[in-house]
């Protein structure tokens, strides 16, 4: 009976995945019309639309059979699509009501209750616009709709629906996910407020609909799909079990209901984009990534910054790659130490408040995904006692001085300090990755602090008292190779997790040296292991950098790279090969011509993901027109033929 328990289990757990189509508005005359919303749909689409799932075996089910799937009490339908209509248009009512009756199709929609209050007559704030009240549902339409059975309402926040100012140079971002800025004081607000805020806009729109519907809200769908743990813990607190936004990465599942992501039917389209969700048709993932020093955007000059900055979204507009790769802090050494960063934190000096206005700039205005670069150890802490007492320690008497200045991970209290750095990014800032900095790494003489010396006897459960000592037993040294770079990635994935509290799709990215993937020996003096990056991280950055290296034979080298990533499941898929268009050794620029042959390299050897650093777009340097078809994310016209 138990085996047969767990069978049942099993098969309810394999049958939880749905779809979730997100629908906005519907109108009779879209086609052609180019003033429309691109979120509109027409009436004949979307018919088209339900005559399509019914064909197809589609089952349109509600809040209940989730529910009840996600408490084991039942299976979902075969084909189960949850439908989803946002913002309260009148055109449910309608246009979409009469055909989820003749269908007998179930439906969530979302109502925004500060518009529902608006008098007749009056307009709707509609993000920068002003909508006619009339354009949206009343109370007794949304009454009737309620009582059939039909429509589910949900919640789209009272007053979230919106954008606010969300750094000093004004960029406005969701109001449900931002530290508002206050212009006047010139500071941020505080954790607590923004929490209280969310909670008591989050209640007062429930009794909203409640006062409408006679029921509370069950449903939270996210304004703009933006969403973090504190709003998601404020929505489940309102009773509201179930969280969408609008993430196409993952299928929805009944067991993760607090991250339901939806497919945004956009463009009007017809039943064939139907067909390609079915089809669940990968989006080609080619990566092609410019590495920016957010050093060469800063400069004391706030008109100057401008500048640089227009330059530099000219330029990423220009080459579109897929993703930028940004620096978060700043090193105007070059010695690897984040000497200050560019958002607000506790820790670390601020050298402006930059980061957060050029991420969402190119996120919003160049279209690609933005990871923030970020030491993982080597922070230069306004507290110079502190950052003494905490460094990393080298047994040998003469350290190297090329060594990175490095906080040990070994302590609990400069774990913490580094996890608020990160945390203080993540609620100040709107990015889609991290980057992970090379500076995650250890000599075999390192670390030999007190903090690590205690970890080695208490947790790695070494025989040694200090790292020469262990360093001497062969089988030891080989397990102390292993633990510090699983302690070093262990940390990495506790920093994402930080992150994840206000960034829930973050995707992770760590450096690798060249000669971790080429030589296993190297491990014992970098702890870097390739096949442990590529389980643990989306991606893992190859710093596959031949002038670097002094490699005799570059192309060779190149080759000899892909070769070593192929001998590894998922490497192609997982690993990025950042190449570099500058010899730091040499100090000058590497001529683009050379670095366009050595992405035809990679290329012609199976690379699927390529990078270089740095960009410097002041100068432009790498040469646009040289370098675009190659780092390019556009298939035509870039990619001329090449003569061979």
């Amino acid at each position: 009976m138990l085996n047969a328990c767990a069978c049942a289990a099993s098969t309810i757990d394999a049958n939880n995945t749905f779809e979730v189509f997100s629908y906005h508005d519907v109108r009779d005359n879209v086609d052609g019309d180019l003033e429309q919303e691109t979120t509109t749909i027409s009436t004949k689409n979307l018919a088209r639309h339900f005559a399509w799932m019914q064909a197809h075996g589609y089952h349109p089910i509600s809040i209940n059979d989730i529910l009840d799937a996600s408490s084991g009490k039942k299976q979902l339908p075969s084909k189960p699509v949850l439908l989803t209509f946002d913002d309260g248009y009148e055109s449910l009512y309608s246009r979409v009501f009469p055909l989820l009756k003749l269908y007998n199709y179930p439906a969530v929609s979302a109502l925004v209750g500060s518009w529902l209050e608006v008098k007749a007559g009056g307009n709707v704030h509609y993000g920068d616009e002003l909508v006619p009240r009339e354009h949206f549902l009343s109370s007794a339409q949304i009454k009737e709709m309620s009582d059939s059975g039909l429509i589910e309402f949900a919640s789209h926040s009272f007053d979230l629906h919106r954008g606010v100012q969300a750094n000093p140079q004004g960029n406005q971002t969701a109001a449900a996910v931002t530290l508002q800025y206050d212009t006047a004081s010139q500071t941020y607000e505080l954790h607590e407020n923004y929490r209280n805020r969310i909670k008591q806009d989050l209640n007062k729109n429930n009794a909203v609909i409640q006062s409408i519907t006679g029921k509370s809200p069950r449903v939270m769908v996210w304004p703009y799909g933006w969403h973090n743990d504190i709003a998601s813990e404020a929505a489940s607190q309102a009773g509201m079990p179930i969280m969408l936004n609008l993430s196409e990465s993952e299928q929805a599942h009944a067991n993760n209901l607090m991250h339901v992501g939806r497919f945004l039917i956009v463009g009007n389209p017809t039943e064939m984009r139907l067909a390609e969700i079915e089809n669940h048709e990968p989006v080609l993932d080619k990566q092609r990534i410019m590495h920016i020093d957010l050093d060469y955007v800063y400069d004391d000059s706030a008109e100057q910054t401008a500048k640089n900055l227009d330059l530099l979204l000219d330029r990423v507009k220009s080459l579109a790659p897929t993703t930028i790769y940004l620096q978060a802090f700043s090193d105007k050494n070059g010695d690897g130490v984040a000497e200050a960063v560019y958002f607000p934190n506790r820790h670390v000096a601020v050298r402006a408040d930059l980061f957060g206005r050029v991420a969402w700039q190119l996120m919003t205005r160049a279209n690609v995904k933005v990871y923030a670069w970020m030491p993982v150890l080597a922070f230069e802490l306004k507290d110079k006692q502190k950052q003494n007492l905490l460094q990393v320690v080298s047994a040998q008497s003469l350290v190297d001085k090329a060594a990175y200045k490095r906080l040990t991970p070994f302590s609990s209290e400069a774990r913490q300090i580094v996890k608020e750095i990160y945390s203080d990014l993540g609620a100040y800032t709107k990015f889609n990755g991290v980057l992970f900095h090379d500076d995650a790494v250890f000599s075999e003489d390192e670390d030999d602090s007190e903090y690590a010396r205690a970890v080695y006897l208490k947790d790695f459960k070494l025989l040694g008292l200090t790292i020469a000592e262990i360093n001497q037993n062969s089988d030891e040294a080989k397990k102390l190779t292993t633990l510090k770079s699983q302690h070093l990635t262990d940390f990495t994935l506790d920093l994402a997790k930080e992150l994840r509290q206000y960034q829930p799709e973050l995707k992770t990215a760590r450096n690798l040296y060249a000669s971790a993937l080429l030589n296993v020996d190297s491990e014992r003096w970098l702890n870097q292991n390739y096949p442990n990056f590529i389980s643990a991280y989306d991606y893992t950055v190859v710093m596959a950098m031949p002038f670097m290296e002094n490699v005799v034979n570059p192309e060779a080298w190149l080759k000899s790279l892909v070769k070593q990533v192929k001998l590894t499941n998922s490497g192609l898929q997982k690993t990025v090969f950042e190449l570099q268009a500058r010899d730091w050794k040499l100090k000058r620029a590497i001529n683009t011509e050379t670095l366009k042959r050595e992405l035809q390299v990679l290329a012609e050897a199976g690379a699927k993901h390529m990078a270089y650093y740095p960009d410097n777009f002041l100068i432009n340097q790498p040469e646009i027109e040289v370098i675009r078809p190659y780092i390019s994310s556009r298939n035509f016209p870039y990619l001329p033929k090449e003569n061979k």
